[in-house]
């Protein structure tokens, strides 16, 4: 498989997560894009060395597995709607996505330009992820929907770095990791206590 393929797919896996109404799948289908973050990680690094073996196992733990079972055992601990339709329509979300990607075509030249042609389209795919995230801090009514697209955004950004080769430290990457399994944790947790809340506050009418 391509590797430029592989980005295709993983910025459909997140178009999905995107326009899913239902919980569930929503929680899968993030566990599923988390998995097939290891296919360009081991195309771009080559499988080889301490770091590309790190680098795979944070995948699996964060990515793969601790993210879509937070989101699921919260989502069922609070009893959330199975329904997560976008709060603006799909119309309006659909024409954003459009809107994205044309753009993206458009400035294709530019991108060439200034990152070389190598994964041209890899980047393009790149991008057109993180800017799905963007979207749905926009568009997603539930907020089980909303820190999945956190996640589609960290994504694109973990990928973004993968293929610019920057070289981060690990202990960098280690510490984006859990930055965003934290942030994901406290969205959860503070869902939770809001729910708590409310039913203490309905208990005392």
């Amino acid at each position: 498989m391509s590797t430029d393929l592989t980005y295709l797919i993983i910025l459909l896996t997140g178009v999905m997560i995107l326009l899913e109404n239902r919980l569930k799948r929503v929680v899968i289908l993030l566990g599923v894009q988390g998995f097939l973050l290891l296919l360009p990680l081991f195309q771009e690094e080559g499988g080889d060395g301490f770091h590309s073996i790190f680098l795979a196992g944070m995948v699996i733990v964060f990515k793969g597995l601790l993210t879509p079972i937070i989101l699921f055992w919260t989502a069922r601990r609070i009893n959330s709607p199975e329904s997560t339709f976008p709060k603006v329509g799909y119309l309006p979300t659909l024409g954003l996505l459009f809107a994205g990607a044309a753009a993206s075509f458009i400035f294709m030249g530019a991108i060439s330009a200034f990152f070389g042609k190598a994964h041209q389209f890899g980047l393009l795919y790149v991008l057109l992820l993180i800017y799905v995230g963007v979207i749905g801090f926009i568009v997603r009514r539930n907020w089980v929907g909303v820190i999945a697209c956190f996640s589609i955004f960290e994504n694109g950004t973990f990928l973004l770095t993968l293929l610019l080769k920057s070289g981060v430290p690990i202990g960098s990457e280690l510490g984006s990791f859990l930055d965003a399994v934290l942030i994901i944790g406290a969205g959860a947790a503070l869902r939770i206590n809001t729910e708590k809340e409310m039913d203490k506050g309905e208990s005392f009418r």
